[in-house]
Formats: structure tokens, C-alpha cells, sequence
């Protein structure tokens, strides 16, 4: 699959590697990076990647879980029995269908034109953790959704075209856009740039000169617009019903809906033992890179902090626990992990809307499809 530069923007280790994510993750797995190309490490089950790319999988957790979680499954009607053919019988086989089939009810085919995601069904969150067991009952799983690839979406367009609606209606789209994703993945904005400015300012303090440092202006390419206090969902909604321009109605309908979508479902708190088992561990990838410009100054930083986004294994963006044996528990894990992927599909769906965003692209529907797909050189 052909895939545009930006959005194939690696996180780097530091290195120089230009590697994806997943192919730096098996690369470096002998240093405590748990494989990210949906194969198996330890007691893991790599489940179909949401962008719908027919990969190998591999499950090494052992029959006892997989049997369970395929049992519970077929009992809530989440899995279908036709499958079980299909899969060869193997239960392992019909749990990776199974899962196939609730990414793509859930927004498969919007999330992959901008998110490079994948997820992972795992009996433990550090394959290096004592309490990794050898074969998994199933009783304590885990599924995690994480980047690939940041995503990459353009703003200031939209925010010149919202406007000419209302003065306020720029920064409350920003700010209401953000939220929503961040519900549920890391997006990588301005006020990560400003972080990373404020931590430059502070590694020169004290020096003889530190005015022969040049930061990145990262104020100077936040829109004026973005000064204004937002709106809440309430006036943006009578906004909505009000505007003529058929464009900036259906961005902040699309705007309305994602917000919407993200609360359905509540993210899992993490417990003691999670929180142990990830102490050791780097802050989630983002998932998007959000720029007013492309080549502003706060994708400048995102170059720079991306080099040691790397340096230990970064946490998972979303970690949904599930016991195989309890169908109550599954079907709330499923229920949580089908929000997930509506979120991404409606966030995918609005960026397909807001101008100047038309070429980050990552796979277009007829190169799916056997045709040309968009490449950036």
C-alpha cells in the first residue's frame, strides 16, 4: 500500500532510522519493545490492524484463552457461527475474524484514509513483567490500540472559512475537535510546541548568552482567532442550525457528531497493577499531528520531540481490560472498543471535510480497490 510522506512520518528513536513505528518495534524487541506488526510476542494476540491490511497474525497466549474468549463471543451474538469454518476450527483463527468484523462495523474503511492504527489482544502489558504468564486463562487480557504513523491534519483553512461565520467559531472547532479525539488518543498540537519552546528556555537559563539560542516561534503561527474564548456545544449547535454556507454547516455538524460519538462510552480507568506494569514506560504516541501550516513551527517540534518518543516503550493509547470468562465484562470491553473505532471514523470523516487537507490522504478508496493511490515524494 502506497502510502503519502506525511502521513508516513515516522517517530523516531533517535537514531536517524526511517522506519515505521512497527518495523522499529520488532527491530528492537530484544530491548523490551513488544512487536507492533501484528505479530505475536509473549502472551500476545495480534488482531487485525484497523486500516483492514490482510496481514499474517499469530496467536501465542495459548488455547485456554483463546477457547474462552472465543466461547464468550458466540455466546453474545458478537461473533457469528459461520465463522467458525471459515477460521478452520481454530479458535484462535475465529477470535481474529471475529475481531475483523467489529473494526469494520465500527468505521474500518473511514478510520484507514487517516489513521494508521493498530491493535493488540495481550494477557500483559510488559512482556518482561513477573506477572507474564506462560499460558493465559483469560481471565486478565488486555486490548491496546496504538499509532503506527501520526496522522496529519492541516487547520488554519478551516479556521479562516468558520470565521467569516462567527468570531469564536476557530478556536471553539480547535478546542472541540482536540477534546473529543483526545478522549481517546494522543493528538499533537500547539501547546505541545509551546511546551517544548518553554523546556528549550529553560535548558538555557544560567548560560552566558542566551540570546544566541533561536527557538521555534511557535507563537507566531497560532492564528489570531485562536486568542478568543470558545464556544460551548450548545451555542455551536444553534451556529450550526443558523449558517447558510453549506461547507462550514456540515464541518460543524461533523464537528458536533465526533464530540458526540467520543462519550459514548467512558475510558477504563488503569489499576495499581496497570499503572505498576507501565511506570517504566514513555507517554502515548500520537496518533495525529495537528499544524496550522504545513512546515510551521509546531510540526518543527513535533520533529524534534518525535526523536525521543522512541527511547523506551511508550505506553498503549488505549488500554481496555477484559476477562474472557465473565460475557458481561467482554461485552462491555467490545462495546468500549467499538466507540474507539466510531471516534477515529468520525474524526476521519470530518478532516475529510476541512479544506487544504485533501493530499494527507493515507490510502484513497480506489487504490483499495486495485487503483492508483495518492503517493508524495
Amino acid at each position: 500500500m502506497s502510502r503519502p510522506a506525511k502521513i508516513g512520518r515516522t517517530i523516531d528513536n533517535g537514531s536517524g532510522n526511517s522506519r515505521s513505528l512497527a518495523e522499529r518495534k520488532g527491530a528492537f524487541a530484544s530491548t523490551g519493545l513488544a512487536s507492533a506488526d501484528l505479530m505475536g510476542v509473549g502472551n500476545q494476540l495480534a488482531i487485525p490492524r484497523l486500516d483492514g491490511t490482510p496481514l499474517e497474525h499469530r496467536f501465542s497466549a495459548g488455547d485456554t484463552a483463546s477457547i474462552a474468549l472465543a466461547q464468550t463471543l458466540l455466546e453474545l451474538d458478537i461473533a457469528l457461527p459461520e465463522d467458525w469454518i471459515a477460521s478452520n476450527h481454530d479458535p484462535r483463527a475465529y477470535v481474529l475474524i471475529t475481531l475483523d468484523r467489529w473494526i469494520a462495523a465500527h468505521g474500518g474503511d473511514a478510520i484507514e484514509r487517516r489513521f494508521d492504527l493498530y491493535a493488540t489482544l495481550t494477557g500483559c502489558l510488559d512482556e518482561y513483567s513477573e506477572t507474564n504468564e506462560e499460558n493465559p486463562d483469560g481471565s486478565r487480557l488486555y486490548l491496546t490500540i496504538d499509532p503506527d504513523k501520526s496522522g496529519f491534519v492541516v487547520l488554519r483553512p478551516t479556521l479562516e472559512l468558520l470565521e467569516e461565520v462567527n468570531p469564536r467559531a476557530p478556536v471553539s472547532f480547535v478546542h472541540l475537535f482536540i477534546s473529543a479525539l483526545s478522549n481517546w488518543a494522543r493528538v499533537y498540537d500547539y501547546r505541545d510546541a509551546q511546551e517544548r519552546v518553554a523546556m528549550l528556555h529553560d535548558w538555557v537559563q544560567g548560560e552566558e548568552d542566551p540570546d544566541q539560542y533561536e527557538f521555534p516561534d511557535v507563537e507566531g503561527c497560532i492564528p489570531a482567532s485562536m486568542k478568543c474564548r470558545p464556544l460551548g456545544r450548545k451555542k455551536l449547535r444553534e451556529i450550526a442550525a443558523q449558517v447558510k454556507r453549506k461547507q462550514a454547516k456540515a464541518l460543524l455538524n461533523s464537528l458536533l457528531e465526533l464530540s458526540e460519538v467520543s462519550e459514548q462510552a467512558k475510558r477504563p480507568e488503569l489499576t495499581d497493577e496497570m499503572r505498576e506494569e507501565l511506570c517504566d514506560t514513555n507517554p502515548p504516541l500520537p496518533s495525529l499531528l495537528a499544524v496550522f501550516k504545513q512546515d510551521d513551527a509546531i510540526e518543527g517540534c513535533f520533529d524534534e520531540d518525535a526523536q525521543n518518543m522512541m527511547e523506551v516503550s511508550p505506553e498503549p493509547s488505549v488500554i481496555i481490560p477484559l476477562n474472557a470468562h465473565d460475557p458481561q465484562n467482554v461485552r462491555q470491553a467490545f462495546h468500549t472498543f467499538g466507540v474507539v473505532c466510531e471516534t477515529m471514523a468520525a474524526a476521519s470523516r470530518l478532516i475529510d471535510r476541512m479544506p487544504g487537507n485533501e493530499q494527507w490522504v493515507i490510502q484513497r478508496q480506489e487504490e483499495k480497490h486495485g487503483g492508483p493511490g495518492q503517493d508524495r515524494s
